[in-house]
């Protein structure tokens, strides 16, 4: 029983980190366009790409402080 516990937690961690990782990768790359499009004076462009970059950006990093937040502070483990 232990052992399927130590790989579910694993498990959960590779899912939450890497979720989180990859959208901050998206996030990154959305806000450069942004950058690129308001250095080509494309304003709507730039505004565009730039919230999304910011909400993907949000969202990676609150899926890795959730992640583990989860696994370390509200999972109790089993005292039985």
């Amino acid at each position: 029983m232990r052992q399927s516990e130590g790989f579910m937690t694993m498990l959960a961690y590779a899912a939450g980190f890497g979720i989180g990782a990859l959208w901050i990768a998206i996030a990154i790359l959305t806000l450069r366009s942004a950058a690129e499009g308001f250095a080509n004076d494309r304003l709507d462009w730039g505004v565009g790409w730039g919230l999304v970059g910011l909400l993907l950006l949000a969202a990676g990093s609150i899926a890795i402080v959730g992640t583990w937040w989860h696994q370390n502070r509200v999972k109790r483990p089993n005292r039985g």
